[in-house]
């Protein structure tokens, strides 16, 4: 089988294999992606994409620092969002525990008062970012 790429198509599919690379090479088999990685980066140039070169002492393909940088600004962005996700998330499940522990909830009336504390700490982030998150002993 054989697919065709325009430029544009191509520079899109090579940023979600590097978004998808980043996050699988944290696993413990990413053979298969890193092939698929390289194979895909070996195209760079046909493509006319600058910050893809070949490094013949490890024979890999490998993204200058630029390119990688600029790939880096999405994985971050993205990478903070979920962080302030999960905070959110925990935060809210612990105080819901806690009020758990001195009130009935219905499944509903859980759902609910679950999703209202998450809304709670996603504002309180929004509004105040990290600066008056503590951890008490």
């Amino acid at each position: 089988m054989k697919i065709n790429f325009t430029k544009k198509q191509y520079e899109t599919l090579f940023k979600m294999v590097q978004y998808g690379y980043w996050v699988a090479s944290d696993t413990e088999n990413n053979k298969e992606f890193s092939e698929l990685e390289q194979y895909l980066n070996s195209y760079a140039k046909d493509f006319g994409m600058d910050g893809v070169h070949f490094v013949k002492e490890y024979e890999i393909y490998d993204l200058s620092r630029e390119l990688e940088d600029q790939l880096h600004q999405v994985i971050n962005e993205y990478e903070e969002g979920v962080f302030r996700d999960k905070l959110a998330y925990h935060m809210a499940r612990k105080e819901f525990a806690e009020e758990a522990d001195n009130h009935e909830y219905s499944q509903e009336e859980a759902f609910k008062r679950i999703m209202e504390l998450e809304e709670k700490y996603h504002v309180h982030i929004e509004e105040q970012g990290l600066q008056k998150l503590k951890l008490e002993e």
